[in-house]
């Protein structure tokens, strides 16, 4: 019995190693067609390649399977609460698009003088008026760095809109996104492509996330965990299935 238990327990599929060979085959893929760039490089290029978009947009019209796994990692992740970085992965807030260091608002507002800048490390700094300048900060310490300042409330609320503004062009909630995707043959050609544009690059970004976070080891192994990585498998194995091998 004790040679039967063992194999028992080896009959389940192992969903870990079947997204890491699936993700082995799709690094290949993109180093090969982005050589130069790192890692975070090669993201930013592929979720810009209209060739594996269309490829997307195919998949979402012609299988019904493929949404329903959108949605089941969509849900998968809200019970999963994995991390990388110490930051949740989920379709809450995807990035689609890159933190690019400028000028979020720089001049006068009602008489004060306002300075909001996005700088590296995907952090920001404001100043307003003669009140000190804050210290570097990542969005999430937003309301923080706003209660702990001087500033009066109306410029708390303009520094607030500001940077949430700034954000939201590139950090997405896609949830109702994927809610859309049952009726996504009733859409206009308009809404179909901005929700195939935006789940694209949400999807390829929560790929890489889940890439780092298994790799990385910051993933704890649950059956909840495991059910996310089957959906992403099953997900990026039907995209690398629509890439042409030479």
């Amino acid at each position: 019995m004790n040679k039967f238990r063992i194999y028992k327990e080896m009959i389940d599929i192992d969903y870990y190693v079947y997204f890491s060979k699936a993700y082995f085959a799709y690094n290949a893929y993109l180093k090969a067609k982005y050589p130069n760039e790192n890692d975070r490089g090669k993201i930013k290029k592929i979720k810009e390649n209209h060739i594996l978009k269309n490829k997307f947009k195919k998949l979402i019209l012609e299988g019904k399977h493929f949404r329903d796994d959108l949605n089941s990692l969509n849900q998968g992740l809200e019970s999963a609460l994995i991390e990388n970085q110490e930051e949740l992965i989920h379709f809450r807030k995807v990035k689609i698009n890159d933190h690019i260091e400028s000028d979020i608002f720089k001049r006068k507002f009602n008489g004060v003088d306002y300075h909001i800048r996005a700088i590296p490390a995907e952090k920001f700094f404001f100043k307003v008026g003669n009140n000190p300048q804050s210290n570097p900060f990542v969005f999430e310490e937003l309301e923080i760095q706003i209660n702990n300042s001087n500033l009066s409330v109306k410029q708390k609320e303009k520094v607030t809109i500001e940077i949430n503004r700034f954000v939201q062009q590139y950090s997405l909630d896609l949830q109702s996104y994927i809610n859309q995707l049952v009726n996504f043959e009733t859409l206009g050609v308009y809404e179909q492509n901005d929700l195939v544009e935006k789940l694209y690059k949400g999807v390829i970004e929560i790929l890489y996330l889940l890439r780092n976070a298994l790799f990385h080891s910051e993933v704890e192994p649950n059956s909840d965990v495991m059910r996310v990585y089957k959906y992403a498998y099953f997900i990026l194995r039907k995209l690398i299935k629509e890439i042409p091998s030479s």
